[in-house]
């Protein structure tokens, strides 16, 4: 496989990381992991690939120039935003791996996104 350069414009995202793309989501815990998964998803034309970082700041992934940048729609999703997306995506749906939305006052964005990783990642 040829190696393709993956660009960060303006700021990184925290990690982990949730990827919308398609109506599925994945996960990512560090530079490589995202950049691989990006370059990977098969996506239609015009598709692009959000990205929420572990304080909620979306992200847009461009794949016809490779580049990861802030994005501007939603600046941060709220704890309900992140939970029902998760839970409506395909391979959710599928797998039967839904995430309570129960004492949402109680838990920080950083835990729910951590906790939807993990649960991508089958370590839930």
């Amino acid at each position: 496989m040829e190696k393709v350069e993956f660009l960060v414009m303006f700021r990184s995202p925290k990690y982990p990381v949730l990827l919308l793309a398609s109506g599925k989501t994945y996960s990512a815990f560090n530079l490589e992991q995202l950049a691989e998964i990006c370059v990977s998803i098969k996506l239609n034309d015009n598709t692009k690939v959000q990205v929420i970082d572990s304080k909620g700041s979306e992200f847009w992934y461009m794949p016809e120039k490779f580049i990861l940048s802030p994005g501007f729609v939603f600046k941060k999703w709220s704890k309900k935003q992140l939970i029902e997306t998760f839970n409506n995506s395909l391979n959710i749906r599928e797998s039967q791996q839904e995430y309570s939305m129960k004492s949402l006052s109680s838990k920080k964005v950083e835990r729910i996104i951590g906790d939807l990783c993990r649960i991508l990642n089958n370590e839930i």
